[in-house]
């Protein structure tokens, strides 16, 4: 009974997460299949799409695009989460002690740097991109 008690409780842990990330995308995809069988059923009977249709079924497509403005705020952030561990790293004493008490450097600091050249990254990709929102 304790196997069967633990068995439930892990599958019911597991299943929410499972859940909260698979159910929102298949409540879109079935909802973009209606909207797909719909507009289908429509031109087949000869009838023309209002403006507010299209509207709604390219939404998530615009959505998508890249911008110079979307860009340039995700290279900020990108940039302030680099410098934020990298002054996380400065000022915490994770610095490991060798045996003749020289210090290695922190690798915080390597790893603050990932996110610091994503940011620029998407600075010069700013730069480049013509679109505007």
């Amino acid at each position: 009974m304790d196997d069967l008690v633990g068995i439930i409780a892990i599958l019911s842990v597991f299943g929410t997460i499972s859940a909260i990330c698979v159910l929102p995308s298949y409540f879109k995809h079935r909802s973009q299949k209606e909207m797909q069988k719909t507009v289908r059923a429509a031109i087949s009977e000869g009838q023309s799409l209002p403006a507010e249709l299209i509207e709604v079924m390219t939404r998530d497509v615009k959505k998508g695009l890249p911008s110079k403005s979307r860009d340039i705020r995700r290279g900020v952030l990108w940039i302030a989460a680099g410098i934020g561990l990298g002054l996380m790293g400065q000022f915490t004493n994770m610095s490991l002690f060798v045996d003749d008490m020289r210090t290695l450097p922190n690798g915080l600091l390597g790893v603050a740097c990932v996110p610091f050249v994503f940011g620029i990254a998407y600075l010069i990709l700013s730069r480049f991109n013509k679109i505007q929102d």
